[in-house]
């Protein structure tokens, strides 16, 4: 049996290289990592967000944003967001070239930057571009997750106010808002579905060919969702963060929700690069465009990986592979266009 869409990749081979990958990669350490600098840059993007309301007709816009987090956040983390949310509305508005903004751009897109690296470990690939590039890649991704973000929150308000209104005139008002509470959420995964897909498209330094629909965004925003709903259930019914760490609880269960953000995200990463190295006519490991042969081993992250510091089996197999790029010097002049199966 082979994974849907994708001809010659069969389903055992798919999840053994998977949870090899997700091990060798140490995903939920790097979930770790990226959680705390999207904490940093939490805050900076809310900076800009209200900033890029203040120059677009979106009334409502604040309150919608506040309605659809509210359904999939903890209160306790909520509460932090509302609270700096609402401080910022109530400054006078910045304007958009202000020093003050651009700062806050750039350090939102530390968070943007903290995924590229993630995304280039899953495709086992240093990056090559230049820091200037790079940095450009991170902004712009963080600018358009922002105007997607406030897009998709003005198709919402338009769409709703359009359908209240052709609903009253046919008085059906009542059922009107019980299925559009229901619609409002497939366009809120579109949404989100669209910014993961165009995260894996810009920020891993490899050729990819842009696709909106793929098994990474489709998994990594049903996971997403459901995750963030179960945690929000643990922490109303059985979380007692205050509890524990005081005045503190709020913040960590924001945290967490970043965590656990990064992580099915991550996981949706992964899952592309697995799918395309199995693929027939998909890139080998270490490869950053089609048809091209990988680098030598010795020069992919997975020599290294990060796992090898605390996993026996992973640090063996990064010590075998050392040891044969050094008994085969050969290749590192002529590569090879086999995978690995390790």
């Amino acid at each position: 049996m082979g994974v849907p869409g994708f001809k010659g990749v069969r389903l055992r081979a798919f999840f053994g290289e998977l949870y090899r990958e997700l091990v060798r990669d140490a995903v939920t350490d790097t979930a770790a990592q990226l959680g705390y600098y999207l904490l940093f840059a939490l805050f900076p993007f809310l900076f800009f967000l209200v900033t890029l309301t203040a120059y677009l007709p979106l009334g409502g816009a604040e309150n919608e944003l506040m309605a659809r987090l509210s359904a999939v956040m903890p209160p306790a983390a909520l509460t932090i967001i509302g609270q700096q949310l609402d401080d910022l509305l109530h400054r006078p508005k910045p304007h958009l070239l202000t020093l003050g903004l651009v700062v806050a751009l750039y350090s939102a897109s530390r968070g943007s930057d903290a995924f590229r690296n993630a995304l280039n470990l899953a495709y086992d690939v240093h990056e090559s571009r230049p820091f200037w590039r790079t940095n450009l890649v991170s902004l712009g991704f963080t600018i358009l997750g922002a105007v997607l973000g406030l897009v998709g929150i003005a198709m919402i308000i338009a769409g709703g106010n359009a359908g209240a209104w052709l609903a009253a005139q046919v008085h059906l008002t009542r059922a009107y808002v019980v299925v559009w509470t229901w619609l409002r959420w497939p366009c809120t995964a579109l949404v989100v579905m669209f910014v993961a897909a165009l995260g894996y498209y810009m920020l891993p330094d490899v050729q990819q060919k842009f696709r909106y629909i793929t098994p990474g965004s489709m998994l990594a925003t049903g996971l997403w969702l459901v995750g963030t709903w179960g945690f929000t259930q643990y922490v109303n019914h059985f979380g007692n963060f205050d509890v524990t760490y005081g005045s503190l609880g709020g913040v960590i269960v924001l945290m967490t929700w970043l965590y656990i953000s990064g992580l099915v995200f991550l996981f949706g990463g992964e899952v592309n690069a697995v799918i395309e190295r199995l693929s027939n006519g998909g890139k080998a490991a270490g490869a950053r465009r089609f048809g091209e042969a990988p680098p030598p081993e010795t020069e992919r992250p997975s020599i290294s990986p990060p796992a090898a510091g605390k996993d026996a089996a992973v640090a063996a197999q990064a010590h075998a592979r050392a040891k044969r790029a050094a008994a085969h010097p050969w290749r590192h002049w002529f590569g090879h266009k086999g995978q690995t199966s390790e």
